[in-house]
Formats: C-alpha cells, sequence, structure tokens
C-alpha cells in the first residue's frame, strides 16, 4: 500500500473510532445521564430516618397522664461476632449473661437481633467505651402511662409499627391504637426527619452533607380536660362499688355542666395500658359512651321538663296515681308503692310512674318526642375533631314506629337506649339554665415550648328548655334527695343536691329478666351547679339492687370528695322534706 493509501486508511479509521466515542459519550450524557446519575447517588448516599418524640398526654392541670420515656436496646451483629469471637466474653460480661447463652445467640444471617431491652444509662456508657464492632446501640421510646389503669380507657394505647430503611434496618414508630392515642395520633406523633449520609469513593462520610439533613417534630402535648384527682376519687370508688356489688360492669361520669368539660370517665372492667399481656377486649371498652341501655327513672327528667316547659302543669299540679296501678291500651302500668293524689313535685320525688305517663299523656307523642331529641338522645354527643371512636347513638324511635304504650313507657326510660354520657349531658343542660353543651374531653394542643397550636372552647348545642323552667326541675330534682325521697343515702353535708334515682329492669332477647341497672345522676351545689355524676352500676349482686341503695351512697362519698378537691364552699343546708 502506497503512503498515500495507507495515510487515508489511518486518517479514516481515527475518524471512525473518534466518532464512536463521541457517539458514546453523547450516549452516556445525554441519554443514560439520569439513570448513571440515580446510581451514583445510590451508591454514594444513604438516608436514615429520625423518629419524632411522641407527644404528652396531660390532665388539665398539665399533670402527666402518658408519655414516651427514652430506651436504649442493644443489638447483635451476627455476622460480626462470628468474624470477632474474641469480643463475645466481654460483651457476656458487660450484658450479665452467659457466655453459653450468648453465642446461642449468633446467627450470621440475622443480623441486628435483639438481645437487651431498655438497659441503663451507666451500661450504655460501658458498652460504648467498649467499642464492640458487633452491636448496635440504637434508642428507642416507651410510652408509660404513670397512673397505671386509672383513665386507661379514655388514654388508650399505642402499637409499634415497623418501618424498614435500606435491606437490613428497621425503625419503629409508636402509633395510637385506642382513646385519645387514636383520636389525636395525628397531633401526638410528630413529623419523622431524616439523616442524609453522602459518602465519597472510600465510603467516608462528608461531614459538611448533614447540612441537608432535616430535623424532626416532635408530637404536640394534648391537654385534656380530665382532672387527675377527680378521675383518682372517681376511680377509687369504683373499685368500692366492685368489690362490694360485684356487677357486670360499671361507669361513672363526672361533667362541668356550663362547659361541657368531662373531668373523670371511669368504667369497670379496666385494664393495665403498661401491660399489653393482659390486655381483654371487654376491658378496653369505654362504656359511659359505648354501651347504650333503658335507663329507667332517670329519663324522667326529659317528661318533666317538657311538661313545664309546655306549660301543661307546675310543680304543685296534682295527678291521682291510680293507687299504684293504672291499666293503658291493654298494658298494666305499676309503682313501687300505691300512690293516691300526688303533686308533679311529690311525682318526681317518690319516682311514680303512673304519675309521669299521665303528664305524657298531656303532652302528646309528639311534644315527648321533639324534647327527646332536644335533649340529645338518639344522637352521637361528640362532634369534630378529637371524638373517641365507639360512640354509640343509642336509640330513639321515630313516631310511627311507637305502640299504643309507647306513650306511657318512654316517661319512664323504657323503649329508649341512652349512653351515660347523653344522661349526664341532659343533667348538665338543667344544671346550666337549659343550655345544653357539647362534650369536651380535649382542652387544647400545646407545643414543647407550651404554646397554644390548637384550642377546644365551649359550644352551645341548644337551649332545651327556658331557665326559669331548668330551675323549677331543679328544685323537683332536690325533693328526690331529700328525707322522704328516693335517694335520702345521696345527700352531701353541707350542699344542696339535685339528682335522680333509676332502676331499670335488663332486656334481653328472652325478655325482661330480674336483673337491674342501677343508678343515680345528680349535680350540687343546687343553686350554682358546678359538676354533674352520673353513675350506672350494671346488675350489682345481693339484696340491695334500687338506685338509691347502690348508686346513691357511691354517689356521696364521690360529690363529697370532688367538692373538696374543687375547693367548693359549704354552706348549712337542710335537706328539703316531701310532704306525704
Amino acid at each position: 500500500m502506497n503512503p498515500r493509501a495507507r495515510i487515508i486508511t489511518v486518517t479514516v479509521g481515527l475518524a471512525v473510532a473518534f466518532t464512536a466515542v463521541s457517539a458514546r459519550l453523547i450516549y452516556l450524557q445525554l441519554v443514560k445521564q439520569q439513570e448513571y446519575r440515580e446510581e451514583a447517588i445510590r451508591l454514594h448516599t444513604s438516608g436514615e430516618p429520625v423518629p419524632a418524640q411522641r407527644g404528652s398526654i396531660l390532665d388539665a392541670s398539665g399533670r402527666v397522664l402518658a408519655q414516651s420515656v427514652p430506651r436504649i436496646e442493644v443489638r447483635l451483629d451476627g455476622k460480626i461476632l462470628a468474624e470477632r469471637p474474641q469480643e463475645l466474653p466481654v460483651l457476656a460480661t458487660l450484658l450479665g449473661v452467659s457466655a453459653g447463652w450468648l453465642r446461642g445467640q449468633i446467627d450470621p444471617n440475622h443480623r441486628y437481633q435483639k438481645i437487651a431491652d431498655s438497659v441503663s444509662t451507666e451500661l450504655e456508657g460501658k458498652l460504648r467505651a467498649a467499642q464492640l464492632r458487633s452491636i448496635r446501640l440504637e434508642r428507642k421510646t416507651v410510652r408509660d402511662y404513670p397512673n397505671g389503669s386509672e383513665t386507661s380507657q379514655v388514654l388508650g394505647f399505642v402499637n409499634l409499627r415497623d418501618m424498614t430503611v435500606g435491606s437490613d434496618r428497621t425503625v419503629s414508630f409508636e402509633t395510637g391504637e385506642a382513646g385519645i392515642e387514636q383520636a389525636m395520633d395525628r397531633y401526638l406523633k410528630g413529623m419523622p426527619g431524616e439523616r442524609r449520609i453522602i459518602r465519597d469513593a472510600k465510603r467516608r462520610e462528608i461531614p459538611y452533607f448533614r447540612l441537608s439533613d432535616r430535623p424532626a417534630r416532635d408530637g404536640y402535648h394534648v391537654v385534656l380536660t380530665i382532672d387527675q384527682g377527680v378521675q383518682h376519687i372517681a376511680e377509687r370508688e369504683a373499685n368500692k362499688i366492685v368489690e362490694q356489688h360485684q356487677p357486670d360492669n360499671l361507669h361513672i361520669l363526672i361533667v362541668r355542666p356550663a362547659t361541657g368539660e368531662i373531668l373523670a370517665m371511669v368504667s369497670r372492667p379496666t385494664f393495665d395500658p403498661n401491660h399489653r399481656d393482659t390486655f381483654q377486649p371487654e376491658a378496653m371498652k369505654e362504656r359511659t359512651l359505648a354501651d347504650a341501655f333503658e335507663p329507667g327513672s332517670t329519663f324522667k327528667i326529659v317528661t318533666l321538663a317538657a311538661g313545664l316547659n309546655e306549660g301543661v302543669a307546675d310543680l304543685d299540679s296534682t295527678f291521682f296515681c291510680e293507687n299504684g296501678k293504672m291499666f293503658m291500651a291493654g298494658e298494666t302500668l305499676t309503682d313501687h308503692e300505691p300512690y293516691g293524689l300526688l303533686t308533679l313535685r311529690e311525682i318526681t320525688a317518690k319516682s311514680s310512674n303512673i304519675g309521669m305517663a299521665k303528664l305524657a299523656v298531656l303532652l302528646g307523642e309528639e311534644k315527648l318526642h321533639h324534647y327527646g331529641r332536644l335533649f340529645g338522645f338518639g344522637a352521637k354527643a361528640q362532634k369534630g375533631e378529637g371524638a373517641l371512636a365507639g360512640e354509640s347513638p343509642g336509640r330513639l324511635h321515630p313516631l310511627k314506629k311507637w305502640t299504643k304504650v309507647s306513650l306511657t313507657r318512654f316517661p319512664m326510660g323504657y323503649e329508649v337506649a341512652v349512653t351515660n354520657l347523653q344522661l349526664a349531658l341532659a343533667y348538665a343542660a338543667i344544671a346550666n339554665g337549659g343550655k345544653r353543651m357539647e362534650p369536651r374531653l380535649i382542652k387544647a394542643v400545646v407545643n414543647r415550648d407550651n404554646r397554644v397550636v390548637m384550642q377546644f372552647l365551649p359550644k352551645v348545642v341548644c337551649q332545651v328548655v327556658r331557665p326559669e323552667v331548668a330551675k323549677q326541675v331543679t328544685e323537683a330534682l332536690c325533693g328526690v334527695v331529700a328525707d322522704q325521697g328516693t335517694a335520702k343515702e345521696a345527700q352531701v353535708p353541707g350542699f344542696g343536691v339535685a339528682g335522680k334515682t333509676g332502676t331499670a329492669q335488663k332486656y334481653t332477647p328472652q325478655g325482661y329478666v330480674k336483673q337491674y341497672r342501677s343508678s343515680f345522676i345528680g349535680y350540687l351545689p343546687a343553686e350554682k351547679p358546678e359538676f354533674v355524676v352520673s353513675i350506672l352500676v350494671d346488675h350489682p349482686k345481693g339484696k340491695k339492687y334500687y338506685g338509691g341503695q347502690v348508686a346513691g351512697p357511691a354517689f356521696r362519698e364521690i360529690a363529697t370528695h370532688v367538692a373538696e378537691q374543687l375547693n367548693l364552699n359549704r354552706t348549712a343546708v337542710v335537706a328539703r322534706k316531701v310532704a306525704p
């Protein structure tokens, strides 16, 4: 080949080679750029979540009801320990376990196995000082409930949800599963952050890029309307009732009528959220808002208030109570005593079914049903954010489902199902001058600097009856707690008390049985009510089962101590006597 041809061949060859290289570079730089960029980031960058500290749940005075406590757990890297057996005796000595047990934990295929939980600060320091490559110390938090089972159904509990990071790392987060923990989870849990780790070609971290870390935002604190001191009083009395009467269950609710604030909620059976292994499904139920039942005579305030508000009768109006037995629509309605002529005031004090039924007849079905709705029955009481799950709306039949005897059964608390929460709020409406309030369990959401993020203010639902009528109802209810009323044992020395007893037979699929729900709902001071206490005892065992015998004394004990807790002033109050 002559020189000219050789030069042309070499030139063409070089041109083709450079063209190929250029095309490859263009392909890599333009077409595959994003793919290789992502691969480079993957090889040199890793992300590590930074868990947020869960917020606390506090009572109205800022006392801790639930909090997350930091803990250190030790995880074993079986692969590294198998490669570095000299670390085994050192680790066994520090942890206070046998070398044989620790040797049995070695699994090269199971990395970061937990071998110790909640180690002390002192032990953590020793483990870090030993610089053992076969272990990893991980910080975590454990949800702690300082008061044990007290307020447990209100607070609920948390579960740990695992999140896998990378191929071998798991991080746990606390998630609310019941009660306030669930209802306010999005405020309590906060926002997790991320620590970005950028490494060079030799896998060394480049500290400069720590500036791109995203810090966690710790959860907010939730402040409840619950008063831990008042709650403790109710919890203590609940235990006494259980010991004395062995009921199937019971619930106690204490409400501030002017604001709808719930000061205490107690249910039995109960559970301790610190000990998950002891949980029973029935014990986790917040019965004050989940159990719907026929209330019996505590429901009579609906008819009483409606009759007074509509002007069909006043407290001195008289009704003949048929000497204890009345026939209507083929059914017999009875009183526990053969009463004759009674005033409406006496009908309330002596809890005459016949007298209240005759008042209901004067009112008529439509008005009676209307006032049942106004008092909040047949609908859930909780509204909006923060409402606890599981509330029952109860049952208030539409008028088209009423029978011929419904007009006389409804006034005495049958053919209707209510919750303790609904009943307590109905009585709170009377105590509050006729204004029914929404229930408030949450007072505010605050940040770590104690600044208010969200506030839950009192809300008026409606004016059920006129203020003067509410005073008349209170006057009649004071007679119930008088010496000749059905709740003599509910009297509280130094305070005027207004309230009502209830003793309702339980209904089963087989019909009504000889089991009772005994209740008492009352408030004090009667002249200016500060709190309402509603007590329901389901199927008390023994000879005593009337509401005045079972729930009345419990009310007296609770109300006496709650009045002291709230620093209410005693006055010289003489119990009213009801004329025979």
